[in-house]
Parts: C-alpha cells; sequence; structure tokens
C-alpha cells in the first residue's frame, strides 16, 4: 500500500522509539499552532473537560 521510502522512514522511527525507550532517553513535545495569539488558552486543562464528557 505504501511506496518503499514511507516504509524506511516507518522502520526508521521504530528503531529510533526502540533505541529511545531501551536507554530511558526519550522525550515527547507537543506543539500547539494558531494563527492568533489569543485562539488558544495558556493551559491545556479544557481538553480534560472535552475527554470526560466524551467518556459520559
Amino acid at each position: 500500500m505504501m511506496d518503499e521510502r514511507f516504509c524506511r522512514m516507518w522502520e526508521f522511527y521504530l528503531i529510533i522509539s526502540e533505541y529511545s525507550f531501551r536507554y530511558s532517553k526519550n522525550m515527547n513535545f507537543q506543539i500547539q499552532l494558531s494563527k492568533q495569539v489569543g485562539n488558544l488558552p495558556m493551559t491545556r486543562d479544557y481538553m480534560h473537560v472535552v475527554e470526560r464528557n466524551l467518556r459520559e
């Protein structure tokens, strides 16, 4: 289904992920982008409210 380039990149990603977890050097960044400064809250607390509502 996917081309060879995608498969190589996916395999590379999996190798790096395994290495990272084995040697505890992993780090996770989450970034939200917006065109206007005031469009997003300063914290991610609103996500918990939405998730809770979805579970109910």
